[in-house]
């Protein structure tokens, strides 16, 4: 069978039809990331921020002569997590690239005992009772889930014709997106129904969900897998050779050809900005429903704001990624950036004081995640090497990691500003400033990666024309 002809049969095919072609297909490639989403989510975003908000009203922690209050803990707690990512992340991705045999054995068993160890260590978080016990906890859940992700970040490069991977990205995240917003809206209904005191069992229930989430993906991954390494073994290809139908699609000397490491680093640049946008709008969300808004219980406001961002996001994020295969990556991002400062905007000029003031902001940033997850992860595709695929995209966690420490310290500065602009008789002078960077952010970022595509185009003929 020609390259071609392979492409043709499986452009047309359902994911989820070709189970029986392991690798080949995009949901046993993308369905980890289900489980593995919506525990990070539901943790990051709503878990973490009940627990540290118990800590600082029982077990203040001081630090250099400071009591950190609920959002300092939160943005210490997250960064110091992502540090941990941004070191295990690319040192395992670069262990998977390595020559082996049986090439399949690169990543599948880095995928699965991380997963595992993710479960795991998720499961000891319902026992954290002080702020050193969830540091260690989160320590543990970012080495094990990292262990997992760095070998994972390659599957699509690895198993996907180029001329497909907007449309295998899309997949992906959309895998993600249902994960995350399944379970994390599990957790929100669970958590709104808890009390430290009255009704603890709450949080295992939580906690329970997480895990068994992730544990049905992890062996649903396991079992559809085993096919592809079996038939890696019997095919044994070359170490640089992606598979649609067998054939091999790229050579060595095409792979260090199209690779610019200052187009990549500028992607990842623009990556990193567009984080901290997302980043800080993430980590206060249930805090601006509480402050702003005026909400008792945030925990029902943080689940409508969940049910229009994942679902805005969802509805995107499978057409973006393939619609980048056929009219370009780079408008599609530019239209992303602009999408995520009207949300964040919209919230600001109308001084909303409702939950249907904040909706349309929230899907206008949710179409922005969307485009992003997909189109920017295509483009992460397009600019690495095949040999070095999962280190390379492993530094993604570093960019993540910058982007992240710029988002969540917003943390740090919130409550003051609030009291300072009280002063003058500004009120949420902290949300306003937060939020107005995060929208400047967006449009910044949405300009750096069309130009970097732009390039990319320009130099290669690829990247924004795929489909021949």
């Amino acid at each position: 069978m020609t390259i071609d002809s392979a492409f043709a049969l499986t452009r047309n095919a359902n994911p989820v039809a070709r189970f029986r072609r392991g690798s080949q297909s995009l949901f046993n490639i993308s369905v980890y990331t289900f489980g593995m989403s919506g525990v990070w989510v539901a943790f990051g975003s709503i878990l973490l921020q009940y627990k540290v908000t118990e800590i600082a009203a029982n077990d203040p922690v001081r630090m250099l002569g400071w009591t950190m209050d609920k959002t300092s803990l939160a943005a210490a707690v997250s960064l110091i997590g992502l540090a941990i990512a941004a070191v295990v992340q690319p040192l395992v991705g670069l262990l998977s690239d390595r020559k082996v045999t049986v090439p399949a054995l690169k990543r599948y068993p880095f995928i699965i005992f991380g997963l595992l160890g993710l479960a795991v260590t998720t499961l000891l978080f319902g026992f954290v009772n002080s702020f050193l016990a969830l540091l260690l906890v989160t320590v543990a859940m970012q080495v094990s889930g990292n262990t997992a992700q760095g070998p994972a970040n390659a599957l699509i490069i690895d198993h996907v014709d180029e001329r497909e991977r907007g449309r295998a990205s899309g997949y992906l995240n959309l895998m993600r997106l249902l994960g995350s917003g399944f379970v994390a809206m599990l957790v929100v209904f669970l958590m709104s129904n808890y009390h430290v005191e009255d009704a603890p069992q709450w949080m295992w229930f939580s906690v329970i969900v997480m895990v068994a989430t992730l544990l049905g993906t992890t062996i649903y991954t396991l079992l559809a897998l085993r096919v592809a390494v079996v038939r890696s073994a019997v095919d044994a290809p070359s170490e640089f050779a992606g598979d649609v139908g067998g054939e091999l699609i790229v050579d060595v000397e095409t792979d260090q050809e199209r690779w610019s490491s200052v187009r990549y680093y500028s992607f990842l640049l623009a990556m990193a900005l567009l984080i901290a946008a997302m980043t800080a709008v993430q980590t206060n969300a249930l805090f601006f429903v509480q402050d702003v808004i005026g909400l008792e219980n945030p925990a029902r406001g943080g689940n409508y704001i969940l049910v229009a961002l994942v679902g805005s996001a969802a509805i995107v994020v499978y057409p973006a990624g393939k619609l980048s295969d056929y009219i370009g990556r780079g408008v599609l991002l530019l239209m992303s950036g602009i999408l995520g400062a009207s949300g964040v905007m919209s919230m600001l000029l109308l001084n909303a004081n409702s939950m249907i003031e904040v909706i349309p902001g929230v899907i206008a940033i949710g179409f922005c995640v969307g485009i992003y997850l997909s189109v920017g992860w295509a483009v992460a595709n397009d600019l690495v090497r095949r040999s070095t695929a999962a280190r390379d995209l492993s530094l993604t966690s570093l960019s993540g990691l910058a982007g992240a420490i710029a988002g969540r310290s917003s943390g740090f500065f919130i409550g003051g500003l609030n009291d300072a602009g009280m002063g003058f008789g500004i009120e949420h002078l902290g949300y306003s400033v937060v939020l107005g960077s995060a929208s400047l952010a967006f449009v910044v970022s949405g300009v750096a990666f069309w130009l970097v595509v732009k390039e990319h185009r320009q130099v290669h003929g690829t990247a924004d024309n795929l489909v021949p």
